[in-house]
């Protein structure tokens, strides 16, 4: 799952949240806010309190949804997993993102943990140092192979939404990370839009369905 201000989250499987609904109720909060704070009375500090409570409120509403959706997506793709980008240093990966989003990024990852867990499916993270720089597909690396939300190796020419591209990453980082522990423990594959890719980049098209 790759986390971002334009697109709050991000699947391995293609699926894009957006977070148009979140950032116009974040700007218009900002405003009202700033609006409240010029007057300066006691009054308007009080309303500001207000103002706070119902925009959490709006969030926790809109997150609650988003998380829903990405368990039923992975109990729809049979995962036993959910991968996050670790968020210990989200400020520096993403140097655009506001305090809101920090607190967003935080909230769904808690709302996915513990509702993922009553499908007995794990939510985990990552650290995502990289994962929007390198090719999803031959594994090269370079700061210039992303330019905003367009995605383009330099050097085997793969081209897909930048975002995608780096929630790919995110889950081959944890399937690589699973293979590799002393402790082993069963195959992990990273669900795609369409079919399977296991850490060997061998692909797995989707089952049969007739």
């Amino acid at each position: 799952m790759d986390l971002g201000v334009n697109n709050i989250v991000v699947s391995s499987t293609g699926t894009f949240w957006s977070a148009d609904e979140f950032n116009h109720w974040r700007r218009e909060y900002e405003k009202l806010r700033g609006s409240l704070q010029q007057t300066g009375t006691r009054a308007a500090h009080e309303a500001i309190e207000g103002v706070g409570c119902k925009e959490y409120g709006r969030f926790e509403i809109y997150l609650h949804g988003v998380a829903n959706e990405l368990i039923e997506e992975a109990v729809e793709y049979g995962c036993s997993y959910i991968v996050f980008e670790d968020l210990t240093h989200i400020r520096n990966n993403i140097p655009q993102v506001t305090w809101q989003h920090v607190w967003a990024f935080r909230r769904l990852f808690q709302y996915a943990e513990y509702k993922a867990a009553e499908h007995s499916v794990e939510a985990v993270q990552v650290p995502p140092n990289h994962t929007s720089q390198r090719c999803s597909t031959c594994g090269c690396t370079h700061e210039d192979n992303r330019d905003g939300e367009h995605f383009e190796c330099l050097k085997c020419g793969y081209q897909n939404h930048a975002d995608y591209n780096a929630a790919k990453n995110i889950g081959y980082r944890y399937l690589r990370r699973r293979q590799n522990a002393a402790a082993g423990g069963a195959p992990v594959d990273v669900a795609l839009n369409h079919g399977t890719l296991n850490v060997s980049g061998e692909y797995v098209p989707p089952a049969s369905t007739a």
